[in-house]
């Protein structure tokens, strides 16, 4: 879920967007390097660690922080208290590590775990700014793996399937570039409507956004900006959403049948929400599925519009390992318990999300919500990554003035 320059995508702590240390420990504790800026964005996608210089790459172990490493009674690894640091994305995939796998992994590994929350772009610009001295893990949408790996920022998991033996139950379409990430839920970035205020629910991305009387936009920062810009393309050039689109075209389309159904760009998932439930604003365009999850548990009038004609937009977010962590293997088998079923049914539990491991069911109530299953998955698709990276920056000033 997710920002797509310096800031990307959505925070449900009500601070609303961008990132920060946890509260539970610090993750960023010094750092003589500033953050640069990166040229590209994230989806929402969403390091810099604190550790000592070094590490380790092409899997041999780096050296932690400090710990020594046995074997614990039950035949996990015990690294010694050692630190290993994480940068997570926002608002419910933050939550659900904090509240579930980070004390699992801890107490399993007797590890020490510093957290930062920050949208994918944002953890992007930390392993570009601190090679030498990354995050030892970060968990982003696709569109972050998609660039790290062009970087050559990660370590193949599947390199090590003997701290990382889940990555073999993985699908494949959910193993991503030759291996250096895998992703742990699915699911779609999609309008969401308020029930109340429509006649009918529309069945096309076309008829939606003709058709709604007071859209709060998706920023063009977040990830799912540069989407409706492609999927608006899509829709007035008759193209595949995956291929490189004609974006004059796109822009032309909104300017005539989307700009004029605007009255706001929301700031953050919380103010989204609200605004939605609210009856503010009919739609929220765009969102993602997950975010709204507890809103369809309450009851609440809203509507996520599923797989709207010409596609749905695909969303898994990841876990990968950076190839120079200070701590390679407590951050590799980070990576597996993060892919594992036992916490994929919680997150589906507690997200409404897909699963991508092939041992673990989604749960019914994110069924009756229409979460994404790994068959349902072919239905929806993924833009071109890299498309977006090289093009952002000359699409965003043209983009935001049309909602001002």
């Amino acid at each position: 879920m997710y920002y797509l320059s310096v800031r990307l995508c959505e925070t449900m702590t009500d601070t609303d967007s961008g990132s920060g240390a946890s509260d539970r420990r610090t993750f960023l504790k010094a750092g003589g390097t500033s953050v640069v800026g990166l040229a590209g964005l994230s989806g929402c996608l969403t390091g810099g660690g604190d550790t000592t210089e070094g590490g380790s790459s092409g899997g041999e172990s780096g050296g932690g922080d400090g710990g020594d490493e046995s074997e614990s009674g039950d035949g996990a690894r015990d690294f010694g208290g050692a630190e290993l640091n994480v940068m997570v994305n926002v608002g419910a995939i933050d939550t659900i590590h904090k509240q579930h796998l980070i004390p699992r992994v801890e107490e399993k590994y007797n590890l020490t775990i510093n957290t930062t929350t920050a949208v994918t772009t944002e953890q992007l610009t930390q392993i570009e700014a601190n090679p030498e001295n990354p995050p030892d893990v970060i968990v982003p949408d696709v569109i972050g793996i998609e660039r790290a790996s062009r970087e050559g920022w990660l370590e193949p998991l599947t390199d090590h399937t003997d701290l990382v033996p889940e990555v073999e139950n993985i699908y494949d379409k959910f193993v991503h570039y030759d291996g250096v990430a895998a992703s742990w839920e699915v699911g779609e970035v999609l309008p969401v409507i308020n029930s109340d205020a429509w006649d009918s629910t529309p069945t096309s991305h076309a008829e939606l956004m003709k058709n709604a009387d007071s859209t709060a936009v998706v920023p063009f920062s977040w990830s799912a900006g540069p989407y409706l810009l492609l999927m608006a393309s899509a829709i007035a050039t008759g193209e595949s959403f995956d291929s490189r689109l004609d974006v004059d075209a796109g822009f032309e389309w909104l300017e005539e049948n989307f700009a004029p159904n605007v009255s706001s760009e929301y700031g953050g998932v919380a103010s989204a929400k609200q605004q939605l439930a609210s009856g503010n604003v009919d739609t929220l365009n765009l969102f993602w599925d997950y975010m709204v999850f507890d809103m369809f548990e309450n009851d609440q009038p809203i509507d996520s519009l599923f797989r709207l004609d010409p596609t749905g937009i695909a969303f898994a977010e990841s876990v990968a390992v950076t190839q120079n962590a200070n701590n390679m293997e407590a951050a590799l088998v980070y990576a597996n318990e993060c892919l594992s079923p036992t916490f994929q049914e919680t997150a589906s539990a507690e997200m409404g999300c897909g699963v991508t491991n092939q041992n673990a069911a989604v749960d019914d109530t994110a069924l009756e919500f229409g979460a994404t299953t790994a068959d349902e998955f072919d239905q929806l698709t993924f833009p071109d990554f890299q498309y977006i990276w090289e093009n952002r920056d000359s699409w965003s000033e043209r983009y935001n003035s049309l909602f001002q």
